[in-house]
């Protein structure tokens, strides 16, 4: 009896064990080479910024154009590197979204990223300095709207950025489907 016992535990347990063992078949790999990591952002160019919003900013003629001068140098200066950060976007997007990845593109990616993170690097001294200059031409109440309009851009910049690598299918879920409604995989109504 006692092997009967041993038999019928082993059995009890391997059935017990089994769905769990078969959902680890289904277990979603996470193959996304940035989990975790942020997008790197180009510096906000805080000198368009206040150009774009004159208006609001109530700029004297000579300092708008002290800031135009401003800006001038800094599109001669940044142009290149603009120019290269963009050409290290990629030009394709996986149909099934970032976790939808071949090892090449992966590796395409991951290769374009650090890419980016040079170029940005470089990049930011320049800005920074370009901010440092437009600051000093504005007043105290200038410069806080001027700080919010460079927030506001950022946030405009990371949301930009945080959508760049979405696929298809993420972008359907982000576009908001209103509750009960039906679609079918495409994000379409089903025909009917």
């Amino acid at each position: 009896m006692r092997r009967s016992n041993r038999s019928i535990t082993v059995v009890t347990l391997a059935l017990a064990l089994l769905p769990s063992l078969a959902m680890g078949q289904y277990l979603h790999r996470d193959n996304n080479p940035f989990a975790g990591k942020p997008t790197p952002i180009a510096p906000v160019n805080v000198a368009r910024a206040v150009i774009e919003h004159e208006s609001d900013m109530a700029l004297t003629d000579s300092q708008r154009t002290q800031i135009v001068a401003i800006q001038h140098r800094l599109d001669s200066t940044a142009a290149p590197l603009l120019k290269k950060l963009d050409s290290l976007k990629p030009t394709w997007h996986p149909a099934g979204g970032i976790n939808d990845l071949s090892r090449e593109q992966r590796d395409q990616l991951v290769a374009m990223r650090n890419g980016q993170v040079a170029v940005i690097d470089s990049l930011t001294p320049t800005f920074a300095k370009a901010r440092e200059q437009v600051m000093a031409v504005l007043r105290p109440e200038q410069r806080d709207r001027a700080a919010k309009l460079e927030k506001n851009e950022r946030k405009r910049a990371e949301d930009l950025a945080r959508k760049e690598l979405e696929g298809p299918r993420q972008q359907m879920e982000n576009a908001g489907r209103r509750r009960g409604e039906i679609r079918d995989g495409t994000g379409r109504a089903p025909l009917g």
